[in-house]
């Protein structure tokens, strides 16, 4: 346990926030790899300076199992923390930091077994798949995925390590990030009807939205909490001065969609009910007034399938005798949609997630190493 305490505190020493650059990781991780004998490739972002690792020990050909974890970080900006966020320290058998929990414990663990990996007899690959900007819709993993397709290489099936407390999860929620711009015109405030304030508008379209949840809530699946898709409102900007009526504002707004169910039709909904319900008090008084949504960004839901090799695998090596569904997003979806059977088991708890003073328990990180040796047991049979 020693190795990989040691390993997640120097990769939470990393401030990886998605807004900044994950390289000095990626170099450290590969590093490691290849010294346990690993086969590494790398994809990037457009800008260069992201990238994801994709790593392999063990024989070629296909098949095999994926340890997938993401390496960014969400911000730290604002949260009282009682120590650096990005100096870890062990207390009451807890580490805390940033990302300790979400998800570098499972990283850490994952890597710290690489020359054990290295070692063992395997009869199937291990691959570790080292993703950026999960935190920010599951980016970064689809040109990894893209890069593996173009390359024909075909894993067997992929765990991620999103922290589940070590529980099997087999489904989560589909989701995105739109932003709405409503485009008004600009007037004195002393006069509202000679223009259209966008600031209006935009809180118009956050009514419709949660107008748009209430219909959702009669389409249920009790396995999730809440049972329903969601959709809502999570930031506003727009306006100038209390004096002039605002000509655009942007509406940041998600949805968090079942697995089995088309989102599109969700975004649909709300664009054709802005458009009659909205929309024509506005374009009244200024012809031009509209909506233009654009999506920022999007992942799949992760679709329950019991019977799948990643979750009969994980029920194997942990004896579990239940499989837990989620609300909230990881890139199993992904993996899921190109052909790539996976299961969500990690350590940590996603209610720690995001939060000042995330931590996980020390006895997180050794149920993690105990399950990982096991996968490996299995890599070799």
């Amino acid at each position: 346990m020693t190795a990989a305490l040691d390993l997640v505190r120097d990769l939470i020493a990393f401030d990886t926030t998605s807004r900044d650059s994950n390289l000095a990781l990626i170099d450290y991780a590969q590093s490691l790899l290849e010294k346990a004998g690993a086969r590494c490739r790398r994809s990037y972002n457009q800008e260069g300076d992201k990238a994801n690792l994709f790593a392999t020990i063990g024989p070629d050909g296909d098949g095999g199992f994926v340890l997938s974890g993401h390496t960014d970080v969400v911000p730290v900006d604002g949260q009282d923390w009682s120590s650096d966020p990005f100096k870890p320290q062990v207390r009451d058998g807890k580490l805390y930091g940033r990302g300790a929990c979400d998800m570098k414990g499972f990283v850490g663990t994952a890597l710290a077994l690489a020359p054990d990996i290295a070692k063992a007899k395997l009869k199937r690959p291990i691959h570790f798949a080292l993703s950026y900007d999960e935190e920010v819709g599951c980016v970064g993993v689809k040109s990894l995925l893209d890069d593996l397709k173009a390359q024909g290489i075909k894993p067997g099936l992929a765990i991620i390590g999103e922290p589940t407390l070590m529980s099997i999860v087999g489904a989560h929620k589909g989701g995105a990030k739109l932003v709405t711009r409503c485009c008004g015109r600009e007037h004195h405030s002393s006069g509202p009807e000679k223009g259209a304030n966008a600031v209006m508008m935009a809180g118009e379209f956050v009514s419709l939205l949660d107008s748009v949840w209430d219909e959702l809530r009669a389409d249920a699946d009790p396995r999730f909490d809440p049972p329903h898709s969601t959709v809502q409102a999570t930031v506003i900007q727009g306006g100038t001065a209390v004096n002039i009526l605002a000509k655009e504002a942007d509406v940041t707004w998600e949805y968090r969609c079942l697995p089995d169910r088309d989102p599109d039709k969700i975004i649909a909904r709300v664009k054709s009910r802005a458009e009659a319900e909205v929309l024509p008090k506005y374009r009244r008084r200024a012809p031009e007034a509209k909506f233009d949504t654009v999506l920022h960004a999007q992942y799949p839901g992760l679709v329950m399938d019991e019977e799948s090799p990643a979750v009969r695998l994980a029920r194997e090596l942990t004896g579990a005798n239940r499989v837990e569904a989620v609300a909230y997003g990881t890139e199993a979806g992904h993996f899921q949609s190109y052909g790539i059977p996976a299961v969500i088991c990690g350590p940590g708890s996603i209610d720690q997630a995001h939060r000042p003073d995330e931590f996980c328990a020390l006895s997180e990180l050794e149920a993690c190493e105990a399950f990982l040796r096991k996968v490996i047991a299995k890599a070799s049979t």
